[in-house]
């Protein structure tokens, strides 16, 4: 029933965001009027473009620019091609980058981008030359700072989207952040699992040689969470511009 939904949801969601293909336009207008959200205290950023042309509006918080979408790229800054891993096996055994679609779907791309495993994130390539994978200390920044702007508990309310979200997860907003629930691909067994429920983003920060850190929003939380998991695991990557 999810994918059935999808193709609705794409025409609703890419009405709001700027992260397609366009061969003639290298940068996101500031001033995006395909955004519906209507806060008009939303500050928009420059936008970035990716290795395959891929054109992501971003969004100012604080002292901070995100993009407003999942990355999507398959390739490195630097134009080198990134391994579209599709095997379970192959998956798990991964020791350098690799990305996916969710559960091996393209259909997904439009809406949550793609899932990249911690090596991809390490190369310090991921992102569009003048962006980065954020650090968990850069996270905490963002955080901080919604809490600080009375969001204090509810700070992943402030970044989720305000549909997509099962179980009456969706959130306000506030920033026009967009977090949306892109879901994951376990290490262990390379099976995809919580798309509608559960957006998770790398940081570029590991907490030992087999683990990196994370930040985490689920469909019944309000918070944004922090935790540790392998290396091998696919998650959705957020890029903070330099």
């Amino acid at each position: 029933m999810k994918k059935i939904l999808l193709g609705f949801i794409a025409i609703g969601i890419l009405t709001f965001v700027g992260c397609k293909k366009d061969e003639g336009n290298t940068s996101t207008n500031s001033n995006n009027t395909n955004s519906t959200n209507t806060n008009s205290s939303i500050q928009y950023g420059n936008g970035a473009t990716d290795a395959d042309g891929n054109t992501y509006q971003s969004v100012i918080i604080g002292t901070q620019e995100w993009m407003v979408e999942n990355l999507r790229t398959t390739k490195y800054s630097d134009g080198t091609a990134i391994p579209n891993v599709t095997d379970d096996t192959q998956w798990n055994s991964l020791i350098t980058g690799g990305w996916c679609h969710y559960d091996n779907d393209n259909q997904y791309d439009t809406i949550y981008g793609k899932l990249y495993n911690w090596y991809a994130v390490e190369t310090g390539k991921l992102c569009p030359t003048g962006w980065h994978v954020p650090t968990d200390a850069e996270w905490t920044v963002l955080t901080d700072y919604l809490g600080a702007n009375g969001h204090s508990g509810t700070e992943g309310r402030a970044l989720k989207a305000t549909s997509v979200w099962d179980n009456n997860g969706n959130g306000t907003d506030d920033y026009g952040w967009l977090g949306l629930p892109g879901g994951s691909r376990n290490d262990c067994d390379g099976l995809f699992d919580k798309v509608g429920n559960v957006g998770s983003w790398w940081s570029s920060s590991q907490n030992s040689t087999s683990y990196g850190r994370y930040r985490y929003v689920d469909d019944n939380s309000d918070y944004v969470s922090s935790s540790n998991n392998c290396k091998e695991n696919g998650y959705s990557v957020r890029c903070l511009r330099d």
